[in-house]
C-alpha cells in the first residue's frame, strides 16, 4: 500500500518532466507558405478582452459598436510595423510633475502615460480616454506588448521598428550557385508557347502530366549534392519563371473574357460608389455590356445550331454530306516516359482529322514533320483525297465547318480550290463553308482527338497509327490515312494559272462562303457575307481574261499540280542532337528511324 501510494508521485513526476522536456524543446521553424500564413494569422487575429470594470467607465463610454470597429480595423493592418505606429499614436508620454516617495530608496518612474482611442459620435472623430486596461482589452494585445511600446516611446520618441528576419547572419541561406543551378535546371525544360494568342507572350507551357513537385525530384537526382528543399525550388519557380502547365488546347475567347471583367470591375465600381448621378451611369453602362455579352453567344450559338440543322439534313437525302476538320494536337516522338524527354526537343507528328457529321465516320490523316507541314496546300491535299476517296458518289452538296485559322482554312488557296471541285472538277453542285465566332469552335474533330491517349507509349510513327486506330470501337473505329513526302501537292502555285493570284476580297471578316451551280453556272461567281443574317454579296475570282486550257485530260481524268515536297523535310540541327540523346532509351528500330532522320547541316 506504502510502495504503491509512493509510485504515483514518482510516475506524474516522470510524466511532468517529459512535458516541461517537450514544452522547452525548440520546435522546427516552419518556412515557406505555412510560414507566411501562421505569420499572417497571428498579426490578424487579436481577439477582444474582458471589461476593464475601472471608476471611469471605459466599456461604458465605448460602446460595443465601436470596440469592434476599432478591433476590426486594427486586425487588418498588415505587418507588425504598422500596428505599432498606430499603437503608439495612441500612448501620450507625460512627465511626472511631481514627485512623492512614500520610502526611502524608492524606485521612481520617469513619466507617466495616457490612452486613448478614436471613436465615431454625431459622425464626429472623437478621441475618448480610457486607462490601460481597456487599451490592452480593447485592442487584444498582451501586457508586455504595451511595456515594450512605452520603452520605445521613452528611449527613441518613436514607434518601434520589427527587427526579425532583418539579420544577416543566415549560415544555411541557399548560395547563389545553388539558386543558378535550379534556374538553369527550370530553363532546360523545353516548353511551348501559346499560338492562340494574337499578343505576344512570354508565358510557356509545359506537358499537364509535369508538376514543381516532379520537377524538384528531377533536380535532386541531377543535383544529388545540392541540398534544395521543395519550398526553395518551388518559391524561384513562381517568382523568376512565367511557366503554366497542360498545353492549351482549345481557343479562348478573348471578347468574352473582356466584356465578363469590364463588368465585374464595374459591379465592384458600384459597391464603393454611392453618388446617384454615378451609380445611374454605371447600371446604364453595366446593362450595356451585359447587352453586348448576350449579342455575342447569341452569335456564336447560331453556328452550332446550323451545324444542328445540317447535321439532321445529312440523315434525310443522300445528296448532302457535312463535315467538320481541324488539326488536332500535336504529339511527340519518341513518347516515352523518361525523364530526360523533358530536356530535350522531340519530333512533331500531326493529325488533321475530317469527321463526317451523317455517319460519325472519322478520317485521321497522319504524319511525322519530316514529312509535311500544316499550310493550306496540305489542307487542300487531305480534302482532295478525302473528297475522292472517301466521299460517297451519290454526295452531290457537301457543307464544311472549320475554324478561322488564316494558314490552314480560311485563305484563298482553299478558296479557289472548292471552287475548282465545284465548277473545273466538277466533283460536287456545290459546297457551303460556315465559320465559327473566335474563341466557339468546338466541334467534333476535338471530341475524337480527347479519345485518343497522348500518353501512349510511342517510338515510331506506326505505334501512333495504332494507337488511333484503337482509340474508338464505336460507332467506327477511327481510320488513320499515313501521310509520307508524295502526298502533298503544290494547289496554291496551280491554282495560280487558274485563278486570280491575289484576293479581291477580305478574308477576314467572313462568317459564310458558298459555291454553287443553282443559279450562278454560267457566271461560276462565289457567294460570300460577313455575318449569318446578313444579305449574300457576289465575288468573281476568274481572271478577266482567261488564259488556260481546261484542266481535264480525259472522262474522269484530270491534270494534277506538282509534289510539293521533293523528299523528306530537314529538321534542325539541334533537334536533331536532342533526338540523338533520346533515342538510347528505344528499341533498335526506333534508334535507327532516329538516325536517318534528314537534318539541317548549321
Amino acid at each position: 500500500m506504502d510502495s504503491g501510494e509512493d509510485d504515483i508521485p514518482q510516475v506524474q513526476c516522470l510524466a511532468a518532466t517529459k512535458q516541461t522536456n517537450e514544452q522547452l524543446s525548440k520546435k522546427r521553424k516552419k518556412y515557406g507558405r505555412m510560414s507566411a500564413v501562421s505569420k499572417m494569422l497571428k498579426i490578424q487575429s487579436h481577439e477582444m478582452g474582458s471589461d476593464c470594470q475601472c471608476l471611469r467607465g471605459c466599456f461604458r463610454r465605448v460602446n460595443e459598436t465601436s470596440r469592434n470597429k476599432i478591433l476590426s480595423d486594427f486586425n487588418l493592418m498588415r505587418s507588425h510595423d504598422e500596428q505599432n505606429s498606430y499603437l503608439c499614436g495612441l500612448i501620450t508620454v507625460i512627465p511626472v510633475q511631481r514627485r512623492r516617495p512614500r520610502v526611502e530608496n524608492a524606485r521612481e518612474n520617469q513619466a507617466s502615460y495616457a490612452y486613448k482611442v478614436r471613436v465615431l459620435k454625431d459622425n464626429m472623430l472623437v478621441e475618448e480616454s480610457i486607462c490601460r486596461k481597456a487599451f490592452i482589452s480593447i485592442h487584444g494585445i498582451s501586457k508586455a506588448k504595451v511595456e515594450f511600446l512605452v520603452k520605445s516611446l521613452k528611449s527613441a520618441g518613436t514607434s518601434p521598428k520589427d527587427k526579425r528576419g532583418k539579420h544577416l547572419n543566415r549560415p544555411h541561406r541557399v548560395s547563389n550557385e545553388t539558386v543558378d543551378l535550379i534556374r538553369d535546371h527550370i530553363q532546360s525544360f523545353k516548353g511551348r508557347s501559346s499560338h492562340y494568342s494574337l499578343h505576344k507572350s512570354n508565358k510557356t507551357y509545359l506537358p499537364e502530366e509535369l508538376n514543381v513537385s516532379k520537377m524538384h525530384q528531377m533536380f535532386q537526382t541531377k543535383y544529388p549534392n545540392a541540398k534544395v528543399s521543395y519550398e526553395t525550388y518551388r518559391q524561384c519557380f513562381c517568382s523568376d519563371f512565367n511557366i503554366s502547365f497542360g498545353y492549351p488546347r482549345t481557343d479562348t475567347c478573348s471578347k468574352c473574357d473582356e466584356l465578363t471583367a469590364k463588368i465585374t470591375g464595374l459591379q465592384k465600381q458600384l459597391k464603393n460608389n454611392r453618388e446617384s448621378d454615378d451609380v445611374a451611369n454605371i447600371n446604364k453602362e453595366i446593362t450595356s455590356l451585359e447587352n453586348e455579352a448576350k449579342l455575342h453567344k447569341i452569335k456564336a450559338d447560331v453556328f452550332y445550331k446550323r451545324k444542328t440543322r445540317a447535321k439532321q439534313l445529312c440523315k434525310q437525302s443522300v445528296e448532302h454530306e457535312a463535315i467538320s476538320m481541324d488539326f488536332g494536337k500535336n504529339l511527340q516522338l519518341p513518347n516515352i516516359t523518361t525523364n530526360d524527354i523533358y530536356y530535350k526537343r522531340q519530333l512533331s507528328m500531326y493529325a488533321f482529322n475530317i469527321h463526317e457529321l451523317s455517319s460519325a465516320k472519322s478520317i485521321f490523316y497522319l504524319y511525322p514533320e519530316t514529312e509535311g507541314k500544316k499550310g493550306s496546300d496540305d489542307v487542300s491535299s487531305f480534302l482532295h483525297n478525302f473528297v475522292y476517296e472517301h466521299l460517297d458518289e451519290k454526295i452531290r452538296h457537301l457543307h464544311i465547318f472549320c475554324d478561322s485559322c488564316s494558314g490552314q482554312n480560311k485563305n484563298f488557296t482553299m478558296i479557289r480550290f472548292l471552287h475548282y471541285l465545284v465548277y473545273e472538277a466538277k466533283k460536287l453542285d456545290s459546297i457551303k463553308v460556315t465559320f465559327p465566332v473566335r474563341g466557339h469552335s468546338y466541334m467534333e474533330c476535338d471530341k475524337n482527338m480527347g479519345l485518343v491517349n497522348t500518353k501512349s507509349k510511342a517510338e515510331l510513327p506506326s505505334d501512333w497509327i495504332e494507337v488511333f486506330e484503337n482509340a474508338r470501337k464505336n460507332p467506327f473505329p477511327f481510320k488513320v490515312v499515313s501521310i509520307d513526302n508524295q502526298f502533298c501537292r503544290q494547289w496554291t502555285k496551280f491554282l495560280d494559272t487558274l485563278y486570280m493570284k491575289k484576293c479581291p476580297f477580305a478574308t477576314r471578316t467572313i462568317k459564310e462562303l458558298k459555291i454553287s451551280k443553282e443559279g450562278n453556272g454560267n457566271e461560276q461567281k462565289l457567294m460570300l457575307r460577313s455575318s449569318y443574317y446578313a444579305a449574300w454579296d457576289k465575288c468573281s475570282i476568274l481572271p478577266k481574261k482567261k488564259t488556260h486550257s481546261s484542266t481535264v485530260c480525259a472522262e474522269n481524268e484530270f491534270l494534277m499540280p506538282e509534289k510539293s515536297y521533293d523528299g523528306p523535310l530537314p529538321i534542325k540541327k539541334a533537334k536533331y542532337n536532342d533526338l540523338k540523346d533520346l533515342k538510347i532509351f528505344c528499341s533498335s528500330a526506333a534508334q535507327e528511324y532516329f538516325t536517318n532522320l534528314p537534318h539541317l547541316d548549321e
